[in-house]
């Protein structure tokens, strides 16, 4: 399993109980492994997920999406996309696990764009450097519909791993963001991130030229729950969609969209601006 990803992952889990079983094991696995490099116990990272109602996101999701064998590179840090309301518990988790706080940074100083982020805390126990984004919406994943680019714009729960361009993210390949560019991030960042998962083996492609992909058109809007993305079951896999009732009962929000804007191929004088959404409860 370790050759695969976690696209032949699904698809091979969804060939018998006992495959089912090998594939969750498997996962499991692998994200106790990132527990393990953070915590004393390898547990202790799902447990914060589960209390704290946090995600993982950044490179070591996309790690894990990446089949283990042949991914030459490792995340230098974990990203934690936690709700206001739950990041006091969650920093008082982290705490506890010998980490204290390098820096508190406000969202404008970030290299996101600021209206679905509150701040960032950056963490570190002297070894490890661990990165709490504070999510300024209902949501805590929707940040990372800001990210720079698309192969990042995916996160793991306590019992979820989802991907948001599985056609592009499982072969290696990237769409830059337009929100990222237009939204006021800051440029030498954004330069930076993009050559350091370039480093590692990502091909960023332009738009025009991944039309044969379905669902990539920078243009196009998304939803989370549509079939273009990817959502794997770490309890009862394999799962391919979400419902809107599945996301209500896990993250409390009815929906997210994004589009991530931009030039629309071919007509250069158009122009359609970056957008995400999160659709709440009124109640």
């Amino acid at each position: 399993m370790d050759y695969c990803d976690v696209g032949d992952l699904q698809q091979y889990a969804a060939t018998s109980r006992q495959a089912t079983e090998q594939v969750r094991d498997y996962l499991q696995r692998r994200l106790r492994c990132v527990g393990g490099q953070y915590f004393c116990n390898a547990d202790t990272l799902l447990d914060i997920l589960c209390t704290c109602d946090a995600v993982i996101s950044g490179s070591t999701t996309l790690h894990i999406l990446l089949p283990k064998q042949g991914t030459p590179w490792a995340p230098m840090d974990l990203d934690l996309y936690v709700l206001q309301m739950t990041s006091v518990l969650l920093m008082s988790h982290l705490m506890e696990e010998g980490y204290a706080i390098v820096t508190k940074g406000e969202s404008e100083d970030m290299p996101y764009t600021p209206m679905h982020e509150e701040h960032v805390e950056q963490l570190t126990n002297g070894k490890h450097s661990i990165d709490v984004v504070v999510s300024g919406t209902a949501s805590a994943p929707s940040p990372i519909f800001h990210f720079h680019s698309t192969a990042v714009m995916n996160f793991i729960s306590a019992d979820t791993i989802f991907c948001t361009y599985p056609r592009l993210t499982l072969q290696q390949l990237s769409l830059m963001n337009a929100g990222a560019l237009y939204d006021g991030g800051d440029m030498d960042d954004i330069g930076d991130a993009v050559q350091k998962y370039m480093r590692r083996g990502l091909h960023y492609v332009w738009c025009k030229d991944s039309h044969n992909i379905s669902h990539t058109c920078k243009v196009a809007t998304h939803i989370v729950t549509d079939s273009s993305t990817m959502w794997l079951n770490l309890n009862a896999a394999p799962q391919v969609t979400h419902t809107s009732h599945e996301l209500f009962r896990q993250f409390g929000v009815l929906d997210m969209w994004w589009c991530l804007g931009g030039m629309p191929c071919g007509l250069e004088a158009a122009f359609c601006h970056p957008c995400v959404e999160v659709i709440e409860d009124e109640l």
